[in-house]
């Protein structure tokens, strides 16, 4: 008997190939559902039972790809919304979670935070990008309850810093040493809104802050 000699390429890429990907329907399980009632055996039929169980599963499958598509459709309302909202945002005053500061142009920043508790003494440090220490202020003790202290915009030398984005980080502690919770917040006027990706984005001048992070909103005095 000849044997024909195969190409060992062409074997592997048919080995290799994939099927696309394909989705089961509703429609493809009720044909499956009828193809089984007709080639069964008339001497012996489907339980009862049995039957009644491929029934319940068809019926819980519609079922679940009905709530899919509404999934579906209520996150796109949602979406909607929150670009709606965002949008309204535009020239309000608000406050969001944070710890990042503007400078520019020598300009002094604000910086925003809330203590826990009562403080006997407060430490800002205030970071470049790079998380570099540019200034350190000692405030003394402050009240627990929202703060705000004024960096003059320049670093431990007395140079006026660069223009850009800084972090800060809030350090205080009561009578006895021990630290008390502190976090950051962000107050600033809307000033423009990013709507190209999962979630809005809003723009406090040169900052940028998430919707979801808003805390607080009021109406520029």
């Amino acid at each position: 008997m000849a044997i024909q000699n195969v190409n060992p390429t062409a074997a592997q890429g048919a080995s290799t190939q994939t099927l696309p990907n394909q989705t089961v329907t509703k429609d493809d399980f009720l044909k499956l559902l009828i193809a089984q009632l007709q080639n069964q055996d008339p001497l012996q039929p489907m339980d009862n039972q049995q039957f009644a169980v491929q029934l319940a599963t068809f019926n819980s499958l519609e079922q679940l790809i009905n709530i899919n598509k509404q999934l579906g459709t209520l996150q796109s309302a949602q979406g909607q919304t929150n670009q709606f909202n965002a949008a309204s945002l535009i020239g309000k005053e608000i406050t969001t979670t944070g710890n990042t500061i503007a400078l520019q142009s020598g300009s002094p920043a604000t910086v925003n935070y809330q203590l826990v508790a009562n403080a006997s003494r407060v430490v800002v440090n205030i970071q470049d990008s790079a998380g570099g220490l540019v200034r350190q202020l000692e405030v003394g003790a402050q009240n627990a309850g929202d703060q705000a202290i004024v960096w003059d915009g320049k670093d431990a030398s007395g140079k006026a810093a660069p223009d850009g984005i800084y972090r800060f980080e809030i350090n205080a502690f009561d009578l006895n040493g021990k630290q008390v919770a502190a976090s950051g917040r962000i107050q600033g006027t809307v000033t423009g809104i990013k709507l190209d990706g999962s979630e809005p984005i809003l723009e406090l001048g040169n900052l940028q802050v998430p919707l979801s992070s808003v805390t607080n909103v009021s109406s520029k005095s």
